[in-house]
């Protein structure tokens, strides 16, 4: 969640006008009532009152019985008050737009706008909460409170994917002057995650980079359980792992070998940052830091099986060889593995329950059930089916390519294979 008002916006009221007293006499002549006259009074003005408008609804149920309902825009917005507090969004949502339709000219309707977009940030519905917040900005009339329609639209559209629109509204926010660190610290992430998205790794890097700094000045070093700080390590972590994801292992195998030093280099630093966000103690982020440790060795491990293998492999000998490697890959598996069962184990001691966590559980289940069908596939038996074939199969010791080529397959053993995270809390 964005740092800048998390909240929705107390009852607060907007001039929109008044009714004059003339104008309510009139309403109640309309009405049948007679207006009285005190004496001594009819020489004076008429005098201004404010006046909410009411509405009367009434219906007639299945059962021929008639409903009647009477309210104002100060008991909707109350009403939708206390469902958003009761975490009742969609209906808080309802209440808020029902409000806005009937009373559109209630001096609670610019209140409602910013209120209603939260209900819908928090159902998801991050199209619809970025139009209300925008609009919000465009009506507030403080600057603190443009501010906060700006930022919660700025979140927003990272949220639905509107990059473009989330890069050119941060990049003029981060030229206005009356923005503290705190507030630098939010745009510099913010727009560094739409560069993300947009793969500009590099102009990522150096907004995430600029927003550890502007939190380090906001709260003056002291960023333990700081999220604003453990999201910018996170999101640095995320641009590792995909730049780690897009080098792809093809051959020729000296090529080969580059390109698994390069995506070796791109796993460290990835995982440097994954344990960065997860020694800041925040609980979110600590768990989806965990998550993702244990992902990057998933990655690994898939990579490595989807590199390419020399074009005279035949069909068994391809079998055989990737018994082998899966074998010699199985520590990256059993990594991963460990690392999940420790981020349960942190979850449960600090008792968060989020969609990390969620998907912690269903990978612990589906890895457990890969390694012990790994261990279970017989390479002799892939050995004896290539023989059987009549193929000539590389040796028991080592996944090698057909006796004609000298050289050695790709990955003969997982030299490169990164070493297991050091220096995290889980």
């Amino acid at each position: 969640m964005p740092r800048r008002s998390p909240l929705p916006l107390p009852f607060r009221r907007f001039p929109f006008g008044v009714l004059g007293f003339a104008a309510v006499a009139a309403l109640l002549a309309a009405c049948g009532a007679r207006p009285q006259t005190a004496p001594g009074v009819g020489d004076r003005p008429p005098e201004v009152v404010e006046m909410q408008p009411v509405v009367i609804e009434s219906q007639t149920g299945d059962d021929g019985n008639i409903t009647t309902e009477a309210y104002d825009a100060e008991m909707l917005f109350q009403q939708a008050r206390g469902a958003f507090d009761g975490h009742r969004f969609d209906e808080a949502e309802r209440l808020y737009g029902k409000l806005l339709e009937r009373f559109p000219q209630s001096d609670l309707s610019v209140t409602a706008i910013y209120n209603r977009g939260l209900c819908l940030e928090h159902l998801k519905q991050y199209g619809q909460a970025a139009a209300h917040f925008r609009r919000y900005s465009q009506i507030a009339t403080t600057l603190k409170d443009k501010r906060d329609g700006e930022f919660r639209w700025g979140y927003n559209l990272v949220q639905t994917g509107d990059f473009p629109m989330a890069l050119d509204l941060y990049t003029r926010l981060l030229i206005e002057t009356d923005l503290s660190p705190a507030d630098r610290a939010e745009c510099y992430l913010r727009r560094g995650i739409a560069l993300l998205r947009l793969s500009r790794y590099g102009e990522a890097e150096k907004d995430l980079r600029r927003s550890l700094d502007q939190a380090a000045q906001a709260y003056q070093g002291e960023l333990m359980n700081n999220e604003l700080a453990a999201e910018a390590h996170f999101r640095r972590g995320e641009i590792y792992q995909r730049m780690c994801r897009e080098v792809t292992l093809k051959l020729p195998v000296e090529s080969m070998k580059d390109d698994l030093a390069e995506k070796a280099r791109f796993f460290r630093q990835s995982q440097a940052s994954f344990i960065d966000a997860l020694n800041v103690r925040h609980s979110y982020w600590a768990t989806a830091a965990g998550l993702k440790l244990g992902e990057l060795y998933e990655d690994f491990y898939t990579d490595i099986l989807s590199a390419e293998v020399p074009p005279d492999f035949d069909k068994d000998t391809k079998r055989f060889y990737f018994v082998e490697l899966r074998k010699k890959l199985v520590p990256l598996l059993e990594q991963s593995l460990s690392i999940y069962e420790k981020n349960i184990t942190m979850s449960e001691r600090i008792g968060a329950q989020n969609e990390w966590v969620k998907e912690t559980e269903t990978r612990l289940s589906r890895l457990r059930s890969l390694i012990e069908a790994t261990h279970r596939e017989d390479a002799a038996e892939a050995l004896e089916a290539a023989a059987k074939a009549g193929a000539a199969p590389p040796s028991a010791g080592a996944p090698a390519p057909a006796p004609e080529r000298p050289a050695a397959a790709p990955f003969s053993a997982p030299a490169e294979v990164p070493e297991a995270a050091g220096g995290a809390v889980l």
